[in-house]
């Protein structure tokens, strides 16, 4: 009799343990779910696309899906999401003001055209996550193609200027430039502007400033 209840008491407690662990396992399988989007899937129904992380408890911040930005390579839009900026001026007034390290520390670090950091990173910092450049100056990019997209190859670089220099038909001159350039460095990360991006920017600096660029 004593064997019979001590078998029961332990094939009770196999079943409670067997059911802790399934309903363990369940709870990660929705913690999955609940924390992974399918990007694909939700823009088929119109909604943004996002990307997590999973199981990040540092860091549990999406990426956010930018439809006006267009990989020039792969055609795919830019996927960013930035907690602290820092957007870094090209201007002279940078040299001596010595804020290097505290620019280094934000999580997404903004630089301008072809401003140099080599030599000035007292000042300006040495990290570059992304590089927002006008038309007129990607030619000045293209005179040291090693430095901006070789070597400094995570930096990602957003593109912007007039349709009639970035449409994709053959007739876009900076356009041509930007696929060349992707073509001799693939793993090269640069976006340009659509149209419809560009017109909403120009709208925007012509409300603040009262001019037509």
């Amino acid at each position: 009799m004593l064997l019979c209840v001590s078998a029961s008491i332990l094939k009770r407690k196999s079943v409670i343990a067997v059911s802790f662990i399934a309903a363990f396992l369940f709870l990660l399988v929705v913690r999955l779910v609940n924390e992974v989007n399918f990007p694909l899937l939700l823009n088929c129904f119109g909604q943004p696309g996002t990307k997590w992380i999973p199981f990040s408890y540092t860091y549990r911040r999406p990426l956010r899906t930018h439809y006006g930005y267009i990989n020039v390579r792969t055609q795919e839009p830019l996927q960013l999401d930035c907690n602290l900026c820092a957007i870094v001026s090209n201007s002279g007034q940078m040299v001596g003001q010595k804020v290097g390290n505290e620019i280094d520390q934000s999580s997404c670090i903004w630089r301008m055209n072809n401003a140099p950091t080599k030599g000035y990173e007292e000042d300006v910092g040495r990290m570059t996550m992304i590089r927002v450049v006008s038309h007129t100056s990607v030619p000045l990019l293209l005179k040291n193609p090693d430095y901006f997209f070789k070597e400094a190859n995570a930096t990602i670089y957003v593109i912007w200027g007039p349709f009639r220099n970035m449409r994709k038909d053959g007739n876009g001159i900076v356009y041509n430039m930007l696929k060349k350039t992707v073509d001799l460095y693939p793993k090269a990360q640069i976006y340009v502007t659509t149209e419809k991006r560009m017109s909403y920017c120009d709208g925007v600096f012509k409300k603040e400033t009262g001019k037509d660029r």
